[in-house]
């Protein structure tokens, strides 16, 4: 080993010559880059190789290679013969590595990538090599493929042969099938359109076209996603000129394999926003029989069509959907554009607005429509004058059949925007009858409108609606108490938030949350006598009592309290009621967060 490892140096020393000779590196960083390189042969040479051993001397390399990139530009000069040294090795041990490794795709990936940079002629063959062993990933066969296509354009048939090879292995490959028939139509839209109309010959391009066909025709026995035809239909709006009966092809077996799929009836009505109508594909094959002109050139006639007949055209394939489908993915499709249409003011606003409210007009009889169609609706109507009525009878009609949360929510701010006091209230009567806690965001906007209204009737619905919620047995209206005892303290007294909050205290269920934010109220009072810090020291005795057990944070704070509001002399007492009152597991947090707090790090309260 010793003797292939002296070898090996023996042929880098014209290396290091370059790099003394051109200042790339001191003396010094040579001999460190001779004795790096030393130990990594060393690594490579064992009887036991690891991966890794190749990874760290390629990286080695790549770095050292960028090295000399930056000192190339640094020092402006060429150093052409070093770096090709550096990239020749970092090469080899790639090959080397691989050879040994061929599973670790990785790898691969790292080598083509480099090779990219460096030497891209050898990207091709170093991809068929890799199609050897990973052959059974489609991406790898689109890749190399693509790579070719890109960079020799003169070899189209070595790139129709590696895209052969790999349908062979992947006939259903979407990426594959989709990779081809795109190369095709590249072909085909840079080949000749002439043709010898003395000998009835096709054009180059005829040729080509029929040539996309075949791809198309060969992969519709293996492929059935509505997705894939979708993509196909994409590529071929780039190439609009060409592809007139491609097209037609492609939405015929659509509409024969997936009638009443709603992504093709969007797509066919999208189609139509981008001026692809589908009439023009019936004209231009209509055309085609006509033997005075090329193919290529009969498929090129595209109506040029006004924003507001594409707005029509699309819209009417939309209604028929619909109609024909009656279903709601349909509808949620055919309003999503809608609202996506009408987003852009630039052109035909007023036709966009019109046909947005005539959908979610459609949608509403329906009775297919989601509640966030419904809110979009009611913004549109409550914009108008006496469109609050309106949209009160609309979304009433449709809490008949959608009786959620959020439609209850529309018609209580609708009746809110209204100030229908009396509305709002027979709506809350029956939200409180009728739903559980997930009708709490219902509830605090109830609340919400009564606050803002601010007088004598307000204040009695807001003593009766926090009354019921105080009394609610449903953990989640357990905020909805400190909300009214907040309520208390700052818009009635604060001897009124505290006789509550002590009624509150003992009624279940529990909140560790009221009683925290209680303590802030507490906290906030501006002149400390006796009587608040007994009030305030109430708040950490009921978390104390009903949470101490688990809860070692809360003993934490009740002792800075005490130590900085409070009685030093409760402190000691304190610390031997939460070690004898929390459960074991707890006792070690309890300590931990209490030495914190000792040396001035508390945690907030």
């Amino acid at each position: 080993m010793g003797e292939f490892i002296a070898e090996m140096q023996e042929r880098l020393l014209p290396e290091y010559e370059q790099m003394k000779n051109y200042n790339v590196f001191l003396p010094e960083q040579i001999r460190e880059i001779v004795l790096r390189r030393e130990r990594l042969f060393v690594k490579i040479s064992k009887s036991q190789q690891s991966l890794s051993d190749y990874l760290e001397f390629i990286l080695y390399e790549k770095q050292m290679h960028q090295t000399i990139s930056d000192k190339e530009k640094k020092m402006h000069v060429k150093l052409t013969g070093l770096k090709n040294a550096v990239s020749i090795r970092t090469m080899r041990l790639y090959r080397e590595a691989l050879a040994k490794f061929t599973h670790d795709r990785r790898l691969w990936n790292n080598w083509i990538k480099f090779s990219k940079k460096t030497n891209p002629v050898e990207v091709a063959g170093i991809y068929e090599k890799m199609l050897l062993y990973h052959g059974d990933e489609p991406d790898f066969w689109v890749e190399a493929a693509e790579w070719v296509y890109e960079h020799n354009r003169l070899n189209v048939s070595r790139v129709k042969d590696i895209l052969l090879r790999g349908l062979q292995r992947h006939p259903s490959s979407e990426t594959i099938n989709k990779c081809f028939f795109n190369i095709m139509l590249k072909e085909a839209a840079s080949a000749s359109s002439e043709r010898n109309l003395a000998e009835n010959t096709l054009s180059e391009q005829d040729v080509k076209l029929e040539h996309v066909e075949a791809v198309y025709r060969n992969s519709m026995a293996n492929i059935t996603k509505l997705d894939y035809f979708r993509s196909l239909l994409e590529i071929c709006e780039e190439y609009h000129e060409l592809t007139g009966k491609v097209q037609r092809k492609i939405i015929d077996d659509m509409q024969e394999k997936f009638p009443r799929e709603p992504g093709l009836w969007d797509l066919l009505a999208q189609r139509e926003l981008r001026g692809f109508h589908l009439g023009d594909l019936s004209e231009e094959e209509q055309d085609s029989n006509s033997a005075d002109e090329p193919l290529s050139k009969r498929s090129r006639s595209v109506n040029v069509r006004s924003m507001k007949r594409r707005i029509e055209l699309c819209v009417a394939v939309y209604k028929s959907a619909v109609e024909e489908l009656q279903t709601a993915e349909m509808w949620d499709k055919y309003l999503d554009a809608m609202v996506a249409m009408s987003t852009d003011g630039n052109v035909e606003r007023v036709l966009k607005q019109q046909c947005l409210a005539d959908a979610l007009q459609a949608g509403h009889h329906s009775r297919m429509m989601k509640v966030k169609y419904y809110a979009i609706l009611r913004k549109m109507l409550c914009s108008a004058p006496s469109g609050l009525e309106a949209a009160v009878t609309i979304i009433t009609e449709a809490l008949k059949n959608d009786s959620s949360v959020e439609m209850h929510e529309l018609l209580l701010v609708t009746h809110i925007q209204n100030d229908s006091e009396s509305l709002v209230y027979e709506l809350f009567q029956k939200i409180k009858s009728n739903m559980g806690a997930e009708a709490l965001p219902l509830w605090k906007s109830t609340i919400l409108y009564y606050k803002t209204r601010k007088d004598s009737l307000s204040e009695r619905r807001l003593d009766e609606i926090y009354d019921l919620a105080c009394k609610s047995a449903w953990p989640e209206f357990g905020e909805l108490r400190f909300d009214y005892l907040r309520y208390l303290w700052q818009e009635r007294s604060v001897d009124e938030a505290r006789k509550e909050y002590a009624k509150l205290a003992i009624q279940p269920p529990m909140s560790l949350e009221m009683h925290r934010q209680m303590a802030q109220l507490e906290a906030s009072v501006a002149v400390r006598e006796n009587a608040s810090i007994k009030y305030w020291r109430m708040c950490y005795e009921f978390m104390a009592c009903y949470f101490g057990k688990t809860e070692p944070r809360i003993w934490v704070e009740y002792l800075t309290f005490e130590r900085d509001h409070g009685e030093t002399k409760n402190i000691a007492l304190l610390t031997h009621r939460a070690l004898t009152t929390l459960e074991p597991q707890y006792v070690a947090a309890f300590e931990s967060e209490r030495a914190l707090a000792y040396v001035g790090a508390s945690v907030e309260t």
